[in-house]
């Protein structure tokens, strides 16, 4: 029998929905740690600079910075398949149409393929598949509250098991998917800037850690 849900019902399940506080289909369990990388080595990880696009350890951080309507992104060299993929990331520029995150399983001929796991300074989240010149979305771009927009810094959370990808910002889970394509490669850092504007990310206290799933 039909009945008419009441007006609070209605904004209970949107803000639950805006949140991203709904229940991952799995569980994983972390294995051993294969790299924690706080970058204090100017050579660790990819360098670029190039026509205002700069890929750099700086300051301890690793630097994307782009004013390039395209991603860009910065790879390790450490092939690596079934992880959780863990950093911190800072927004320093203000320009909040942008899109910024992590790869799993990058090509390692670097043509773009991989897994992004992204979010943005004006508070969405997206998981999407690059494929070459193309990023495609998996997930959607969804608003959340559990985003912190703008200046200000977010703890992104990629998990790559088998088929089964998933983000999490912040400790909190906000969407999963799944997918075949890609089985292995490298870990990277990537961003763009939408509608002309500068994007200027930093990523601190990296941890790549295997894991599996649990059911």
């Amino acid at each position: 029998m039909y009945k008419k849900m009441s007006a609070w019902v209605i904004v209970i399940m949107f803000v639950l929905l805006l949140a991203g506080c709904g229940s991952p289909s799995h569980e994983y369990i972390l294995g051993d740690v294969l790299l924690t990388e706080s970058f204090n080595e100017t050579g660790a990880w990819e360098t670029y600079l190039d026509d205002g696009i700069a890929l750099q350890v700086v300051d301890g951080t690793y630097r994307v910075q782009t004013g390039d309507g395209g991603y860009i992104w910065g790879l390790n060299d450490e092939l690596h398949d079934d992880v959780v993929i863990e950093v911190t990331s800072s927004q320093l520029s203000a320009f909040e149409d942008n899109a910024y995150g992590v790869i799993c399983r990058s090509d390692t001929s670097n043509n773009g393929d991989g897994y992004y796991f992204l979010i943005s300074g004006d508070g969405y989240y997206s998981i999407a598949k690059g494929e070459g010149d193309d990023v495609n979305p998996l997930v959607d771009w969804t608003t959340s509250s559990v985003i912190n927009g703008g200046q200000d810094s977010n703890t992104i959370r990629a998990v790559c098991i088998g088929d089964y990808l998933a983000l999490y910002v912040n400790d909190k889970f906000l969407a999963e998917t799944q997918d075949s394509d890609y089985t292995s490669g490298y870990a990277g850092f990537v961003a763009t800037a939408n509608a002309g504007g500068d994007t200027d990310i930093s990523f601190d206290n990296l941890t790549i850690t295997a894991a599996s799933l649990a059911d």
